[in-house]
């Protein structure tokens, strides 16, 4: 029996919470694997390199006192020409001597600094420096971290940018305002925050070791609680890196042994199921078993739903004066909001200018090209570089680990002569796809593998294939990929309650095959592997010479098989988006190449674009020039004469 492409999902899920850890028995294991898990966990938050760090330029906006603490309101320059807003409570008196700092991320309210002031002022009167930080969409910043509700995901997939990658960066430079901060001992650092503000706490004691103890509070989910527990609905583009490495949320939160971890979470919160955190726990206690330093690793537990709890203070006070401050610091509770928004309010409405901040995805991920080769001799390192970058940014290997499918007949109108005309079925990772040949007696031993778009089912890609080849001698075959025809998830919208934005069925599987590494160009780019592999084993197409076929985003995933498997002589795409930008996303394509290059790296292979939009065909165009062989790439509006112009009806 099928399976669904949510329960593929989620079996891809449990499958890497089960191999977490593979291979790490002893702590030189450990250590001999966490250098690759750092850089690929930086890769998948979308900073990897890390950007360089530019003059905070901090700018002060005025101070507010209350009993036990002074606050001084601050903006910091956290990326050229990006503003963020923060305020750095001090205790009142001042201590002797530099104290320690505690970092508090807001998490999702329309005004963090002032909805969550109840808490700096707490480190404040405790004998903590604290600086709070609004994210890059609170107060008054004019950026974005809600990817999946604006319709935003696929251009940022493309970019490789994630907004936990965006808000970690802009967390990682108000750590460098507190930790430059005369008043604080840069050697006692520590970090929290509630909900977006936990999860966000959490990967900055992932990304920056300055961080001494964690305390992070209902704020963390694992690739299982997201899809097969489906919170992915629930929550935050920001809970989530794009996970580029199919790596569980373990594997990345041992990062931070052996230092201070505690982990809080109430036990009805309805955003993560219980089971789920305390396994988490227990898998990323086992690397601070290896350091021999448990006690650095805690679970808190208390009755209650989703948010902050006296319970959560009490233990991360206690965490913090132990792990930290070095000893007891004066006890105080945890009180309401003191002082009015007016009051709170850095910018008053008017952030400094220019402000950038709305562009930091294409700040944080700049777009590469290829360099175009000045001679055909240069063209094979040109292409393998390339390559070699596309797979490095994308994690992208169209041939590696692919599955193995196993074809039945499903329908046989042949009678075992040609010509053929055979039905097949078959799985890849349990779901249902099917493929169709069609060979004519007289055939020329080209064979032409079309796959089905996520809007149509194998009879309608074979109609339009059938008609655009009628009279040929070409072998035909149509391949229905796991998003395509009755498995397709991309149709319909999913009601949402009053007030919230509409969000389609398509970009909740999105979401949900970013945290399982993919996307659904790159899940088909796996199929099509999948179905070459079994077309060149068939009878009838056995020693066919093999061209891809494919319209919209099958087009572009046929496109991107093909620069990595020679077995295909020629592509034909139709009505493929003219740059990622504007869909068909592969994580992190952008940083390596578009699609435009892509169709030059085919080169000097026969490539025929079917399309009625515009494409920038300078590169491609370019590089068949200069390679002596132009006719062999070709745009036209005509799909019968693109398969003529390769050779497939003759």
């Amino acid at each position: 029996m099928s399976i669904t492409i949510w329960k593929n999902l989620s079996n891809r899920a449990e499958k890497m919470q089960a191999e977490a850890f593979t291979g790490v028995k002893t702590l030189e294991d450990w250590e001999n694997q966490r250098p690759e898990i750092y850089r690929q966990f930086m890769h998948s938050l979308g900073l990897e390199p890390l950007p360089e760090r530019c003059d905070l330029n901090i700018r002060d906006y005025g101070m507010f006192k209350g009993d036990g603490f002074e606050a001084r309101k601050i903006a910091f320059q956290f990326f050229p020409d990006c503003w963020s807003s923060a305020s750095i409570y001090y205790p009142d008196p001042s201590p002797k001597g530099p104290a320690p700092g505690v970092l508090y991320v807001c998490g999702h309210a329309r005004v963090g600094k002032h909805h969550y002031q109840a808490h700096p002022i707490l480190w404040a009167r405790r004998g903590y420096v604290c600086l709070i930080v609004d994210t890059i969409e609170q107060n008054d910043n004019p950026g974005e971290h809600h990817s999946g509700h604006k319709a935003l995901t696929e251009k940022w997939l493309a970019l490789g940018y994630s907004s936990s990658g965006g808000e970690t960066w802009n967390t990682m430079r108000a750590l460098d305002v507190l930790a430059g901060d005369p008043n604080v001992d840069e050697e006692r650092l520590a970090v929290t925050g509630v909900s977006g503000g936990g999860s966000l706490s959490f990967h900055i004691a992932m990304a920056d070791e300055r961080i001494k103890a964690v305390s992070t509070l209902c704020g963390i989910s694992t690739p299982v609680d997201a899809i097969a527990n489906r919170h992915v609905s629930h929550n935050c583009d920001c809970f989530y890196p794009h996970n580029l490495y199919q790596r569980d949320t373990s594997e990345y939160g041992a990062l931070i042994a052996p230092r201070a971890a505690m982990f809080c979470f109430a036990d009805h919160d309805g955003l993560f199921h219980a089971e789920q955190t305390t396994a988490l726990t227990e898998r990323i206690r086992y690397i601070y078993q290896l350091y021999g330093q448990e006690q650095n690793c805690e679970l808190v537990t208390c009755p209650g739903y989703h948010g902050n709890h006296p319970e959560f203070d009490e233990a991360t006070n206690r965490w913090f004066d132990g792990h930290v401050a070095g000893k007891q610091m004066p006890d105080a509770e945890r009180g309401e909001k003191e002082f009015p928004e007016t009051v709170t309010s850095v910018f008053q409405g008017c952030p400094p200018q220019p402000n950038r901040v709305d562009q930091l995805p294409e700040l944080l991920s700049p777009r590469a090209t290829p360099p175009l080769p000045l001679t055909a001799d240069e063209w094979p390192g040109v292409r393998k570089n390339a390559l070699h970058k596309l797979k490095k940014e994308t994690n992208l290997k169209p041939l590696d680990d692919r599955d193995v499918m196993k074809l039945q007949l499903d329908g046989d109108w042949s009678f075992e002569r040609p010509p053929f005309n055979r039905c097949y079925r078959g799985k890849i990772e349990g779901v249902d796809v099917c493929m169709q040949t069609l060979v004519p007696k007289d055939s020329n031993k080209k064979v032409v593998m079309g796959t089905a778009n996520d809007d149509e089912a194998l009879q309608h890609l074979l109609a339009r294939m059938r008609c655009a080849m009628e009279g040929g001698n070409a072998a035909c075959a149509g391949f229905e990929p796991r998003l395509a025809g009755y498995t397709s998830p991309a149709k319909g919208t999913v009601p949402q309650p009053p007030g919230s934005w509409p969000m389609s069925m398509g970009n909740y599987y999105r979401r949900m095959m970013a945290i399982a590494g993919l996307t659904p160009v790159m899940m088909t780019i796996q199929d099509i592997g999948v179905a070459v592999d079994s077309l060149v084993e068939l009878e009838e197409t056995a020693d066919c010479e093999v061209y891809l076929y494919g319209r919209g985003d099958a087009g572009v995933a046929a496109l991107y098989h093909s620069l990595f498997d020679e077995r295909v002589s020629g592509v034909i795409l139709e009505d493929i988006p003219a740059s990622h930008l504007e869909g068909a996303p592969i994580i992190g394509v952008l940083r390596a190449l578009d699609i435009y290059h892509a169709l030059g790296l085919m080169a000097p292979r026969s490539v025929r674009v079917v399309t009625p939009g515009h494409i920038p065909l300078m590169w491609p165009d370019r590089v068949y020039e200069r390679l002596g062989c132009p006719e062999r790439f070709e745009m036209t509006a005509n799909l019968r004469y693109a398969f003529e112009t390769v050779g497939l009806l003759s």
